[in-house]
Order: C-alpha cells, then structure tokens, then sequence
C-alpha cells in the first residue's frame, strides 16, 4: 500500500489513477506529462482528496447482522430440501449432474476441454499424470457484449473457431477426438453430454438456446468447420472445480464459484432426496425421466448436485434476501429482472454497478 494524493491505495491502484490523468490529457499537452501535473491540481485542489464518511443510513442499509445471517441459513436449507424434494418448486433447481464418483488422482491421460465461465471462454489442453499432477495448455477469449446478445449459432460458432485455432489437428481427422464441456449455466441433464439450457444468466440472452441441447448446438457448429471433436461430457463449472480439486486432494467436499457469478455444488445420498430416486422405468434413449434412473441415481449411491444457488430468493421467496434499494434498482436494470437475485448482490459481475 501506500499513501497517493490523501488516500491510502495499492500501488496498482496509485499507477491507475495516473494513467486515466495521463489519457486524459495526454492528446492535448505538449508535454502529456505537465497536462497530467495540471490535472491533478486541478482536481484535488490545495487540499487534496478528502476520504467522505459513509452516511449513517446508507450504512444501515447494508448491515447484515447475525441473526439476519441465521435466517438467510435456515431459509437457504428450506429452499435446498423443497428443490430435492421432487415435489415442491424452488427457485434453488437443485440439478443432477449424472456424476457420481469423485475422481482418485490415480487418472492419466491427455484431454481436450472447453470451459464457458461466463464473460471468459477458454480452450484447454490437459494432460493428467496421476498423483494429482498435472499440466495445462489453455487459449482465454473474451466473449464480448455482441455475442453476449446475438444469435447462439453465432455464439457457437465462434466456440468452435477457437477449438480449430487450438487443435488444428482435427480439421479433417478420421478418429474423433475426444472432449469435455464446461458450461456454466442451468441444464437439465438428461444424460452425462445431453443437456437442454434451462435459462440463460450472467448477462447473456443469445436467442434459440434455451431449452436446447447445449451439446447439440456445438457438435452441429463443429461439424460445419469440418472439425472431428465428439463432446463426451457436458458439466457445469461448479462441480468442475470440485472435481479439479478432488484430483489433487481428496479431502474436498464441495465446489463453490465466486467469479462472475456464483455457485455450489456438493455430493447428495440419494436415500435422502426424492428428486434423485429411481422411480420410472429405466430407459436407455435420453429423456427427462432418465436422470432419475439406475446407473447414476441407485439407492445406496451418492449424487453430486448443482445447487444453482444463485437463482436463491427467487419469485415468491424473494423476502428471503435482505435486499435493499440498491438491489432493487440494480434488478431492474438487468437483462432478466427478478431471476438470480443472490447472484446479484454477490456475483463479480455486478459488484462495481452495486
């Protein structure tokens, strides 16, 4: 840290405040440097910043004391339980995930992923070498505003650009090469790589995706390119961050994603939850009814859950959440008023509007 200008920042921060001065007047000075002294005079003045107290009901507004705390637990429990239930709507979906089994970091092998956070799409090339060791090759892309808003065959296809642009490879490949989708979104999994997008949040509202298969619109964008890349598994990226850590320690319990938005995921005895139960008969084409069917939902195993919590406090339990004006107005202002209330007050997203 240091002291800039009155107000104790990072360094980072002090450099950044320099360079917004310096853009400012730069264009215009014939010294860029004597136009960013002049600017910061006149911006501070002779006093210099002044730090302005926090008034005493904006305070009030944002305090979350304990026992508020206590009755978002309770309530969070409740609305878990209701979505596990089979029987009761919850906006907390509690999801399937057909994953059953955490891995042992015993596993080897090289593996193609793709991985959609939200605002960051990345393509990776990952090599396991047991023990918990790994290596990682990966391209990053910004999804900017205009995919965010287009069309999804428009969104597809620049997903499989970049997968062309990492494995060139297989443009054209006789064998298929194998990959993993990370896809960070409500689905309704019916099998480990079919998933129908439930609905889209994180500011995205690409048109024809929701309710389709997610793996489906990329195998066809894929297959357009003439590239040779089989989806074998569709999740989202909560429990593929559990999965990431249980590979290297065995001791984790649960996945938990506080990026963009926010998310959590954790194993669920299936004896426990009657949402997960084997009720219908089994069937082996994909279907709504498959995910509660015998091999991933046996009585005795354990059930790895998206909780989707950031749809928490949703529609009629909107109560639920100690929301306050800043919220509210914040809400309005998205593209999906009144869906993913506790992701927007704590997602990375919306934390500078907030």
């Amino acid at each position: 840290e240091t002291s800039f200008l009155g107000m104790k920042c990072t360094m980072r921060g002090a450099v950044a405040v320099l360079l917004l001065v310096l853009l400012a007047e730069g264009a215009t000075a014939a010294n860029p440097f004597e136009g960013m002294i002049a600017n910061i005079v006149q911006l501070v003045g002779r006093g210099g910043i002044q730090k302005v107290p926090c008034p005493e009901e904006v305070r009030n507004l944002l305090h979350l004391d304990v026992t508020k705390m206590h009755a978002l637990k309770t309530e969070m429990l409740l609305q878990m339980k209701q979505g596990l239930s089979g029987t009761e709507d919850s906006p907390m979906l509690m999801l399937p995930t057909h994953l059953s089994h955490m891995p042992s970091g015993k596993e080897t092998g090289s593996y193609l992923a793709l991985d959609l956070g939200g605002t960051n799409f990345r393509v990776l090339k990952v090599i396991l070498k047991g023990k918990g060791k790994f290596e990682i090759q990966n391209s990053k892309h910004k999804v900017d505003q205009k995919l965010m808003e287009g069309s999804g065959d428009d969104l597809f296809r620049f997903f499989a650009e970049k997968v062309k642009e990492m494995v060139p490879e297989a443009v054209g490949a006789e064998t298929p090469i194998s990959m993993g989708f990370t896809f960070s979104f409500p689905v309704l999994q019916t099998s480990i790589n079919v998933g129908n997008l439930v609905r889209w949040t994180k500011g995205f509202t690409c048109a024809g995706v929701e309710g389709q298969d997610v793996v489906g619109l990329l195998q066809k964008a894929l297959k357009e390119l003439n590239i040779n890349v089989k989806v074998e598994a569709l999740v989202n990226d909560t429990p593929g961050t559990m999965f990431a850590g249980a590979y290297s320690n065995p001791n984790v319990a649960a996945g938990l994603i506080l990026g963009t938005g926010t998310n959590l995921c954790f194993p669920q005895k299936v004896s426990t939850a009657p949402k997960l139960q084997d009720r219908r008969p089994y069937t082996k084409l994909p279907s709504v009814a498959t995910w509660r069917t015998a091999p991933y939902c046996g009585p005795s195993q354990v059930h790895i859950v998206n909780t989707e919590w950031g749809g928490f406090g949703d529609g009629r339990a909107k109560e639920s959440l100690p929301m306050c004006v800043y919220d509210e107005e914040l809400d309005r202002m998205s593209v999906n008023p009144g869906e993913h209330l506790y992701e927007k007050m704590i997602g990375g997203m919306f934390i500078g509007e907030l």
